[in-house]
């Protein structure tokens, strides 16, 4: 993020909006996702988003403001629908905890590969454009994979329209969960490397710390949405995600000589926070249609808050001149996640 501000000379609050617009996306295009599945079947769905994404990621190499802004908005709105139908698809196969614990894994694995290679990567490239272009063929490589499952694959998912659930409080509950754990990932993912180098770290091992966060999550990313599935309340495991959250970026506050422990723990708070957030709609779902339209309600209404986290912090930044004030803003974020997913984590027979 430092060296693309630097030679595009984009401020904090615009760089920020690297990471709000492709959540925009998430969010508005959400809601798209059980529309375009009760047409297609979601294998070939996902085979599209997977070439749209390495279309977008190799317009961000081009170099330039516009080829840069442009590039991820398309990679964002491919990842969009391809999150919301993936949920539904896994109710439809089964094996609900495993599977989305799986989906939850990968999404983390992919941050962190990306998180330890970014500094490599740019150094190999002697630039950010090849750093960013290149990760369009992990996109090519998922289109071949699904292609043979896309031809095999005849059905689509009946999801009904979201509306009724809009009056639904445990779908609002989910979403607000969502939200709030995503801005708190994407504003921390955004922005902990630069904080970390203001407080003397150098810039390859705040990047390597910020991969140790991100590599940290794939264990309770898979572990949280087994252990979930098999709780008849989710209410200890979200008042222990809160709890790490929480004790992570208070302690790079408040002692970031330390930094190394303070990512490990954040990391755990952060990659369970992913894996429940992801198994809620499952859980709460009465059917593969409900999931899917639950998982477009979270993710539209959930993404749209997410969106403005990063560009939040940066424009925090700018006023204050320094990291501690976004850091408090980010504490907030975290702490809002335990009531805003209370009503949803434990099950209501009469409602469920």
């Amino acid at each position: 993020m430092h060296d693309v501000r630097a030679d595009l000379g984009l401020s904090a609050a615009a760089a920020g909006l690297l990471t709000t617009g492709p959540l925009l996306c998430l969010g508005i295009l959400a809601p798209l996702g059980p529309r375009i599945a009760r047409r297609m079947p979601v294998e070939r769905l996902l085979v599209a988003c997977a070439l749209a994404t390495a279309v977008g990621c190799g317009a961000r190499g081009l170099g330039g403001t516009l080829p840069l802004f442009a590039g991820t908005l398309l990679a964002g709105a491919a990842i969009a629908l391809a999150q919301v139908v993936i949920p539904a698809l896994i109710r439809a196969r089964g094996g609900a905890g495993g599977l989305t614990g799986a989906f939850s894994m990968s999404l983390v694995s992919g941050a962190t590969i990306a998180a330890f290679a970014a500094i490599p990567l740019e150094r190999a490239f002697n630039g950010w454009q090849g750093a960013l272009a290149i990760w369009g063929l992990p996109a090519l490589v998922a289109a071949a994979i699904w292609i043979p499952l896309a031809r095999a694959s005849h059905d689509s998912v009946r999801a009904p329209e979201p509306h009724p659930l809009l009056r639904d409080p445990v779908a609002w509950s989910i979403a607000a969960f969502f939200g709030l754990q995503s801005m708190c990932f994407y504003s921390s993912t955004s922005w902990l490397p630069e904080i970390l180098q203001s407080s003397g770290i150098s810039e390859g091992r705040a990047g390597t710390l910020n991969g140790v966060s991100n590599l940290v999550q794939v264990i309770p990313a898979f572990a949280v949405p087994v252990l979930a599935a098999r709780a008849a309340s989710q209410r200890p495991l979200l008042l222990a995600i809160v709890a790490f959250t929480l004790a992570g970026i208070a302690g790079v506050l408040a002692a970031p000589h330390v930094a190394l422990i303070w990512m490990i723990v954040l990391g755990i708070g952060q990659g369970a926070a992913l894996g429940l957030g992801l198994i809620l709609p499952v859980l709460r779902g009465r059917t593969a249609a409900e999931v899917a339209s639950m998982t477009a309600l979270a993710m539209g209404f959930g993404y749209l808050i997410a969106a403005w986290g990063p560009a939040l912090l940066g424009a925090v930044h700018d006023a204050t001149g320094g990291w501690d004030a976004p850091l408090v803003v980010l504490l907030v974020m975290a702490a809002l996640q335990a009531p805003a997913a209370w009503r949803a984590t434990v099950r209501i027979p009469h409602q469920r």
